[in-house]
């Protein structure tokens, strides 16, 4: 049975379990978000391990995922199943996709594996995504636009917040496999020491081409917990 309780829910790409993107981005967060178990984590050159769970606890939270549509909370009046339901729909709408290989990239507060090249039918598949389930969101409060807000906004990007519930839609998307919280308090020695710690675990997956071939619907049970990998839609093979 559905659980009505859930805080928020969101759309995300999450590999196949099987895929070896899945285990190493699973053990470099240190918890598997399918099967909600903590798990090893690796031991970084030169970081000692309190402090490199501290370094990636905010990603770890999140799940090891690229978002397609930020986390939001079910629109009151409708039923939780509608949510697997509209996943399902867009699923079947949509075909799978091969993205450019991967590359590490420091986004200017975290670092995140990336597509080494944009890909106008990615923008197209996450947007198509935002306004799939956009439907079932229920609006922001003002508390909450305020919060987006703390971090300066584009016009186009606030236009977006108050549009879509997020300021990163569209042409301001940017798919992403976050590996850590703000690198913001770091010095440059300890940033550089974190990069060279997922060059060398992800290097296995690093510039080879990935395919999206699933969208996952992922699920924070409560205000501050751990999201989880509720279900997974397989796309349409082209």
């Amino acid at each position: 049975m559905l659980d009505h309780s859930i805080y928020r829910h969101a759309a995300y790409f999450a590999p196949a379990q099987d895929h070896l993107l899945a285990e190493l981005g699973a053990h470099w967060l240190g918890r598997c978000a399918l099967t909600r178990l903590a798990v090893p984590a690796p031991p970084p050159t030169g970081i000692p391990g309190a402090l490199f769970r501290q370094y990636t606890a905010a990603a770890t939270r999140y799940g090891w995922h690229a978002t397609m549509k930020a986390p939001f909370s079910l629109r009151t009046g409708l039923d939780v199943q509608a949510i697997p339901e509209a996943f399902a729909a867009f699923a079947r709408s949509e075909s799978a996709i091969t993205l450019a290989a991967l590359e590490l990239r420091n986004m200017g507060d975290y670092l995140a594996l990336v597509p080494g090249e944009p890909s106008q039918a990615l923008q197209d598949l996450a947007f198509g995504c935002v306004r799939a389930l956009h439907p079932l969101a229920q609006p922001l409060t003002g508390q909450q636009l305020a919060q987006r807000r703390l971090s300066p906004l584009s016009a186009q990007q606030d236009a977006m917040l108050l549009q879509w519930g997020y300021p990163f839609v569209g042409d301001q998307f940017q798919w992403h496999m976050t590996l850590t919280g703000s690198l913001q308090a770091l010095g440059p020695q300890a940033v550089q020491q974190l990069h060279d710690a997922a060059i060398q675990w992800f290097g296995p997956v690093l510039n080879r081409p990935i395919t999206l071939d699933a969208i996952s619907w992922f699920v924070e049970p409560l205000v501050g917990g751990n999201f989880y990998e509720a279900q997974r839609f397989t796309l349409r093979n082209t």
